[in-house]
């Protein structure tokens, strides 16, 4: 097997057992509501969010760099 390949099988069992040792239901209020999730569903959604974010923002500095490298030739 490709290494690629180890170590995506070995993430995917380690978030299985992140996953199934985070059961625990806990309250969540914002707000007007509240609701009862699993805490590893609750984590895996903040990073989701985290990881949308991330891709939508622009990142400045890459463009300012070839901004200027194209006005000073």
């Amino acid at each position: 097997m490709k290494a690629k390949t180890v170590i995506i099988l070995l993430l995917a069992v380690l978030l299985i057992i992140f996953a199934l040792q985070n059961t625990e239901l806990i309250h969540v209020k914002c707000l007007f509501w509240g609701i009862n999730i699993p805490l590893a569903l609750l984590i895996f959604v903040c990073f989701a969010v985290g990881v949308v974010i991330g891709i939508i923002l622009p990142r400045g500095g890459t463009k300012k760099k070839k901004v200027e490298k194209t006005a000073s030739q």
